[in-house]
């Protein structure tokens, strides 16, 4: 099951929620199921809007950004150039994404900050 925990100091202090999934989803299409007041403007990854920051958790892999989603992260200042090859290993993190386009499968465990 695909476990995100949501954690935003911009919403008037420290706030979080857990949220679980059991089939693959995208973390802006998680946030809204469980009400979580993201930042989203297009909703297709070209305004950069819902750029989160992803800490893995329990060995969970990175998986690689497609082109679109690093060309965008790479527009607002989110994508640096040393990360151009890195490839899916497991990760420290935490790492820039667009929450329309990070996907969360079935054993993934994610901080997301916004």
């Amino acid at each position: 099951m695909g476990q995100v925990q949501f954690i935003s100091p911009r919403i008037g202090g420290d706030w979080s929620i857990l949220c679980r999934s059991h089939q693959p989803i995208s973390l802006l299409k998680m946030a809204r199921i469980f009400n979580v007041p993201l930042p989203v403007n297009c909703q297709e990854g070209i305004c950069g809007a819902c750029a989160v920051q992803v800490t893995p958790q329990r060995g969970t892999l990175y998986r690689r950004l497609g082109p679109f989603e690093k060309r965008t992260l790479r527009a607002i200042g989110k994508f640096p150039l040393a990360d151009e090859g890195e490839d899916s290993t497991a990760w420290k993190g935490p790492r820039w994404r667009l929450a329309c386009q990070c996907m969360v499968e079935s054993s993934d465990q994610f901080f997301v900050a916004f």
